[in-house]
């Protein structure tokens, strides 16, 4: 028989309630350069065993607000249109049961189907967006579902949205955004503006769907990815606006995507996995736990 899986080393069959779900949607039809996201998903939730489940910061183990690993979620074979339905269904399932649903991506196009779940309860909803793209073609490579369209389908969907670490883009994407793109806090608009993350948050009405592109990290420390850019968000600068927009905002759903596993970067992907954990625990923060243990 096999072993559940589990995000964190420990086990939640005791554990009464489960407030988070994790679903894996290994998605990589539109990749463009270098490939692997579709080994994303397995490789944090391999990596997390190696994390502390005591964290460092907030001094609480997270896990204990019970965290249900699913099943990875069957799309090879499909079309993105099909793909996109089944994940929408998943999170939409893990919503009904008041659980806040993790997308583990897979390359961005995961985001259109979760977020649009997340809309679909959830009225007024903010997506912010960490990474080092624009995302915002209308078609990239033949296809209108591709990675770099995800934030475009997600405007065509009605829902306002912040664009964090920003420093690759095209010239029809800057067009479409118009002159003064008050939403785009490229990373040398973040160096020159010190009160980026109060700006961030200030711009924020009603519930917020976080998605979390890795490649929005410097490079330096997350390497794991298929589109790496030069001048990215150190992991203080990414933490320090998850836990603003936690303590100021409610946090409905979120996604962790572009991950793709490469030999001799470990670390990228225990770095993925510990900011999936340290957001919950942000998320979370108020929420009691069953007890400490000796």
């Amino acid at each position: 028989m096999s072993q559940p899986i589990r995000f964190i080393d420990e086990d939640p069959t005791s554990l009464s309630e489960k407030k988070v779900a994790i679903i894996s949607a290994p998605l990589a039809n539109t990749v463009s350069w270098v490939g692997g996201t579709e080994h994303g998903p397995a490789a944090l939730l391999k990596a997390s065993l190696a994390v502390e489940a005591l964290d460092d910061e907030l001094l609480r183990e997270t896990w204990q607000v019970g965290i249900d690993v699913r099943e990875p979620l069957a799309l090879d074979g499909l079309s993105s249109e099909a793909a996109l339905a089944r994940i929408c269904e998943a999170v939409r399932r893990e919503l009904r049961q008041g659980r806040f649903p993790v997308v583990l991506g897979g390359e961005h196009t995961v985001t259109v189907a979760a977020a649009a779940a997340c809309a679909s309860q959830f009225a007024g909803l903010h997506v912010v967006q960490i990474d080092a793209h624009l995302d915002m073609r209308e078609s990239y490579g033949g296809s209108s579902l591709s990675h770099a369209c995800v934030m475009r389908r997600l405007h065509d969907l009605g829902l306002p949205c912040t664009q964090v670490g920003i420093r690759s883009f095209s010239p029809g994407e800057l067009d479409f955004l118009g002159h003064d793109r008050p939403g785009v806090f490229t990373t040398e608009r973040i160096r020159r503006e010190p009160d980026w993350v109060e700006q961030v948050c200030g711009r924020i009405n009603g519930p917020v769907y976080l998605t979390l592109d890795v490649d929005g990290f410097d490079p330096a420390i997350m390497p794991a990815t298929g589109t790496p850019e030069p001048d990215g968000l150190s992991w203080h600068q990414v933490t320090s606006l998850f836990r603003a927009l936690a303590a100021r905002h409610r946090l409905v759903g979120m996604d962790v995507v572009e991950l793709a596993p490469c030999p001799g970067a470990h670390h990228a992907v225990f770095t993925a996995a510990k900011i999936l954990y340290r957001t919950l625990g942000y998320i979370f923060k108020e929420t009691p736990l069953p007890g400490k243990r000796g």
